[in-house]
């Protein structure tokens, strides 16, 4: 599948962003989690908070446009 070069780019963006918000974000809560300070759910609402907030370009499924940035040496 082909993609313009906006989806990309926006593409990109989100998941760097993701990245980002993960590790500061989510992944301490995860420690919670196994030391059981908190509850999972918590930590995977979370996870739920930061991919909403970040959607990626309609239309594009996530694995599909990894698949073709890395193919293309994109990421």
């Amino acid at each position: 599948m082909s993609y313009k070069e906006q989806q990309i780019a926006d593409y990109i963006t989100a998941r760097s962003q993701r990245i980002y918000f993960y590790a500061k974000e989510a992944d301490p809560m995860m420690a919670k989690v196994f030391a059981e300070e908190i509850e999972k759910s918590e930590w995977l609402a979370k996870k739920q908070e930061i991919k909403t907030s970040l959607p990626y370009p309609e239309q594009c499924s996530g694995s599909e446009m990894e698949k073709y940035c890395k193919d293309n040496n994109l990421l």
